[in-house]
């Protein structure tokens, strides 16, 4: 045998090796593809599912956040009640009272009068 008889036999099993190792991975992309549809189509019958339900929860949520903005408005517009009328009511309780000092302080002065008066 001479030596271009043992290299030609060399790179013909070279040349089959290397086609091996290429059907070999042309089969396992053909896997890693078929596995790839199965797992998309699984995300599309799941996912779709998913984000509906996902919609109806965020409607629900912003259903019951109107209703607290309505429940708050309402708390606002009675506390604006309340204090008006806690402000009415101090002005009926105060005016009296203002009258009183009123009566009270013109009584100190006459009484203060009629005493410089007297001496």
């Amino acid at each position: 045998m001479d030596v271009q008889s043992v290299l030609d036999t060399v790179l013909v099993l070279l040349a089959i090796s290397v086609c091996g190792v290429g059907l070999w991975a042309l089969t396992e992309l053909i896997k890693m593809s078929r596995s790839a549809r199965v797992l998309f189509d699984d995300l599309d019958q799941h996912l779709v599912p998913l984000i509906e339900k996902a919609d109806i929860t965020i409607d629900a949520i912003n259903a019951e956040l109107l209703r607290i903005d309505d429940i708050v408005t309402r708390v606002e517009d009675a506390s604006e009640k309340v204090s008006a009328t806690s402000n009415v009511v101090q002005g009926a309780v105060n005016a009296p009272m203002e009258a009183v000092n009123l009566v009270g302080g013109r009584l100190r002065r006459w009484m203060r009068v009629t005493k410089t008066a007297r001496r």
